[in-house]
């Protein structure tokens, strides 16, 4: 027998004509893998511009007025002293204490030294008689505190 070598293109027209049920071609004719894509380059980073060396100078502008801090929330109502005169009996007792107002109605018979005390203060400013019997006591001023209606005009 008498061996016979098949050059690449008669393989192929072999192949073609269904002569061949396997047929191997050349190492050179067979697919080689594709090579491994080279990954990009990492772009560059954008350099961050250098703060000036000084800062800009400043203007000359004149302060805006501060307002006047007070004790009372925005919107707390005010009272004049003709307002706390027309409350002056056990009915209704208002007295303007250092600058605020306080209804005392429902403290009239609790006070621990008793109703005349407060019924004494009802409608005029008891600033002097609070602060003679009371002033500097947490307790007192805490407690007044809770009857506040509002700040004397």
């Amino acid at each position: 027998m008498k061996k016979i070598l098949l050059s690449f293109a008669s393989v192929l027209i072999l192949v073609g004509a269904g002569c061949a049920s396997t047929t191997t071609l050349p190492p050179a004719a067979q697919e080689q893998p594709a090579p491994a894509p080279t990954p990009e380059p990492a772009p560059e980073p954008t350099p961050t511009p250098e703060p000036p060396c000084c800062p800009p100078p400043e203007t000359e502008t004149e302060p805006e007025p501060t307002p006047p801090v007070s004790d009372e929330p925005t919107g707390a109502k005010t009272y004049t002293m003709a307002e706390v005169a027309a409350h002056a009996g056990a009915a209704s007792c208002w007295s303007a204490i250092n600058g605020s107002v306080y209804d005392l109605t429902s403290w009239i018979g609790k006070h621990p030294g008793g109703e005349s005390a407060i019924l004494s203060l009802c409608g005029r400013d008891g600033s002097a008689t609070f602060n003679n019997q009371h002033g500097g006591s947490a307790l007192q001023e805490n407690r007044l505190a809770s009857f506040k209606i509002g700040a004397l005009k």
